[in-house]
């Protein structure tokens, strides 16, 4: 059996499967941060029943921490299903998609998968990004959906507020606000989803919630883009288990917002360092740095540092992002670097 032509050339999303004692590749967060949620599913907890399809008590936490109405909201698998069930819902057969340039990778797999196009935008001086040439290039070739990730991945880029609201303004069509960093900057734009009719925000539990393992995420618009969503959500598509943790984690988002403000001093501590080494390191509104470097395989010799970052290539050679870690997991990175550099 053959597979269809748009997969047959399908570059896939590869996960590292190098193992180091510090792992900084794929940001994720604190592994202590809500590890006891584990012991405490509690005995009216049933693995025999699926889920409830509705996701009623997840939302009712979700709308408590976003402050929206439950009939905003849909549950995804990750917000990477939400973003895959959005092309899948909104762009047919060689309809464009827009995003940023560079940007999350996944945007332009999950266009290639439905056969659509897929260009990015917006490319500035040290990847800034210039909003002006984003509604430019919306305004000439009318994508028939628009991904904005802000803050941006891998970059660490933030667009400002009103920016991504002027983007918003520029098109008729779906605009996705991806902000699964934004926890860790302060430009979101969730409270305006019943101002546009055509806005959609998508958020994950992954990042501030270091819940990458529960692979739980959700959107937030207003109630006629959910309707449509709705009609393609395969039904309980988020596991019962998942959804009990997220929960619980959502009630306590004091404890999330703690580790951010720590986490955003150890942020800039690592961009600090990075310049003070003559490394050319970029300004972060994500729980990672985005830094260039000349050194000759940077990344194999920090795993021989048993220290794990991502590397890129294409456009983006000699380019890396660390996750930030834990204050010591930090140290052994920047240790590693002073060695290395």
């Amino acid at each position: 059996m053959k597979e269809k032509q748009s997969v047959k050339e399908l570059q896939p999303y590869v996960v590292n499967p190098v193992v180091c004692s510090v792992k900084l590749d794929a940001n994720e967060g604190n592994k202590d941060l809500f590890k006891d949620l584990i012991k405490d599913i509690g005995d009216d907890f049933y693995l025999n029943l699926y889920p409830d399809d509705n996701y009623t008590q997840l939302k009712e936490a979700i709308v408590n921490y976003i402050g929206c109405k439950i009939e905003n909201i849909s549950v995804g698998n990750g917000s990477s299903e939400l973003l895959d069930l959005c092309v899948k819902t909104f762009v047919d057969t060689n309809e464009l998609i827009l995003s940023l340039d560079p940007t999350f990778s996944m945007y332009s797999i999950y266009a290639k998968i439905v056969n659509s196009r897929y260009i990015g935008a917006g490319e500035g001086n040290d990847f800034t990004i210039n909003v002006d040439d984003v509604i430019k290039s919306i305004k000439e070739n009318d994508p028939k959906l628009t991904i904005i990730c802000n803050p941006n991945n891998p970059t660490g880029t933030t667009i400002k507020r009103d920016d991504v609201l002027r983007i918003v303004k520029s098109t008729d069509n779906v605009v996705i606000v991806d902000e699964a960093y934004m926890e860790f900057s302060n430009e979101s734009v969730v409270d305006e989803i019943e101002n546009y009719d055509n806005l959609i925000v998508v958020k994950t539990m992954s990042k501030a919630f270091s819940m990458a393992g529960i692979r739980t995420g959700y959107l937030i618009a207003n109630e006629e883009l959910v309707k449509t969503i709705e009609k393609v959500r395969p039904p309980y598509n988020l596991n019962s288990i998942s959804a009990l943790l997220a929960t619980k984690a959502l009630k306590q988002k004091d404890k999330m917002l703690s580790y951010v403000e720590n986490l955003k001093v150890e942020r800039e501590k690592i961009y600090e360092k990075l310049l003070d080494m003559g490394v050319k390191a970029y300004k972060s509104g994500a729980n990672f740095v985005f830094f260039s470097s000349k050194v000759d395989n940077l990344a194999e010799k920090l795993i021989d540092n048993d220290v794990l970052i991502r590397k890129f290539g294409g456009k983006l050679d000699n380019y890396y992002r660390v996750t930030v870690g834990s204050p010591k997991e930090n140290e052994a990175f920047l240790n590693a670097m002073k060695k290395i550099v």
